[in-house]
């Protein structure tokens, strides 16, 4: 019974990625029948894992997806935005899905263009009260009307103190005669009853601490049972990939089909990121890019998506976190020319310099070649009089723009003959 109970929980067909087999997931226990392509264990480069991958304790199928799994993958990734996050080896194996879930269950529930169902969520709510902000303390025993009323007792006494204002301007004095001492006994009284309301205030914050929010024994089976996630239905699930890419799930699940974790739960939502413009509000998911292809400002913003099972897609932003604008009070430099130029990168498609050494500096000298000359020096000869030698261009990498100001003089240190 226990055997058979267990053979049920399996999911009949998993599609594994390298992930699962880097983290050394138990993929016997999650699939009857593990599939792979070739170049997925040519992506295991650490030895530990190519160890486990020569006794593993089940058997592991390859196969090859079709040319037409492929190119309907390919199409639906590129109309997902995904398909500059995915490799080769990444679109295979969800062509493999494709492949297998159409030979087990037909492809009448698989999508074929992605439905776009965006819902825009708030992290923060905005602010609704004064009271709000981050600072403002207000004790839980004040309340609404002693708050009103404290503004009352506030505008009564600015109305007094401007009456007296305007008496002291017209020369009117207070005489000694109007001025009335405090008896001993009221001030005693009001000690007395200061001393009992600050006791009161104790004992209401006392009572109001209760153990809301906090975790105690009493409580923490039920967030247990809240935190923890529903197990998957393996009736419902007989093809899943097995993968831990947030693009290749993002891919999948809009597609329709079933995604796995490394734990063996199915997973119904994917959450992967996305840039948004906050000057003409678009989305762009190519995260490399740096302006944005919309309107060509720099204004793009990272923000989460979520991806859900039935492919509807959630943005979640917040409007409080406002765009960097470390530098912009400093004036721009004047253009640079020349192939050695170091401008500002202000748009897309501004020509860079190449930024290239000499050629006697990129040459290499070969002893043993024909054309040999003898009696030169069997070394590379050091350039020292061109002018990419002297600003230390040696043909790496380009340095980005410097974030101090660009207009700032610089010292130049040289020896001055005396």
């Amino acid at each position: 019974m226990a055997s058979d109970q267990l053979n049920r929980r399996k999911v009949k067909f998993v599609i594994v990625d390298s992930g699962a087999f880097i983290k050394n997931a138990p993929i016997d226990r999650i699939g009857e029948n593990i599939y792979t392509i070739k170049e997925v264990l040519s992506e295991v480069i650490d030895k530990n894992t190519r160890d486990r991958l020569q006794v593993l304790p089940y058997e592991v199928l390859f196969r090859e997806p079709n040319n037409e799994a492929i190119h309907r993958v390919t199409e639906f990734s590129k109309k997902t935005g995904d398909y500059r996050g995915l490799s080769a080896v990444d679109l295979r194996l969800i062509a493999l899905t494709y492949q297998l879930e159409k030979e087990q269950n037909g492809d009448a529930h698989i999508k074929t263009e992605p439905t776009r169902k965006t819902n825009w969520i708030n992290a923060r709510n905005p602010l609704g009260k004064v009271t709000d902000i981050a600072g403002f303390y207000l004790d839980t025993k004040q309340n609404h009307e002693t708050v009103d009323k404290d503004e009352e007792k506030n505008l009564d006494v600015l109305e007094k103190d401007s009456i007296q204002n305007e008496r002291l301007e017209q020369g009117d004095v207070l005489s000694e005669k109007d001025i009335e001492p405090v008896s001993n006994e009221e001030e005693s009284d009001n000690d007395e009853n200061g001393e009992n309301n600050y006791e009161n205030d104790i004992d209401d914050g006392e009572d109001d601490d209760d153990d809301e929010g906090w975790i105690t024994p009493e409580n923490i089976g039920s967030l247990k049972q809240k935190i923890e996630p529903e197990e998957i239905e393996p009736v419902n699930v007989t093809v899943g990939c097995l993968t831990s890419d947030f693009a290749m799930q993002n891919v999948l699940i809009q597609m329709g089909l079933n995604v796995l974790s490394v734990d063996g739960l199915l997973i119904k939502q994917a959450k992967s990121y996305v840039l948004r413009c906050s000057a003409c509000m678009k989305i762009c998911t190519v995260l490399t890019k740096l302006f944005c292809p919309s309107c060509g400002n720099k204004t793009l913003k990272r923000i989460t998506m979520t991806v859900k099972d039935d492919g509807s897609i959630q943005y979640h932003f917040s409007s409080r976190r406002l765009l960097n604008c470390r530098g912009l009070k400093y004036s721009l430099p004047l253009p640079q020319g020349g192939k050695h130029s170091n401008n500002p990168i202000l748009f897309e498609d501004q020509r860079l310099p190449q930024q290239r050494a000499t050629k006697k500096a990129l040459q290499r000298l070969n002893v043993f070649d024909e054309n040999y000359v003898v009696g030169q020096s069997p070394f590379r000869i050091h350039d020292l009089t061109s002018r990419a030698a002297q600003l230390g261009i040696k043909g790496q990498e380009v340095k980005p723009w410097n974030r101090r100001n660009p207009n700032e003089g610089v010292r130049k240190f040289s020896k001055k003959k005396r």
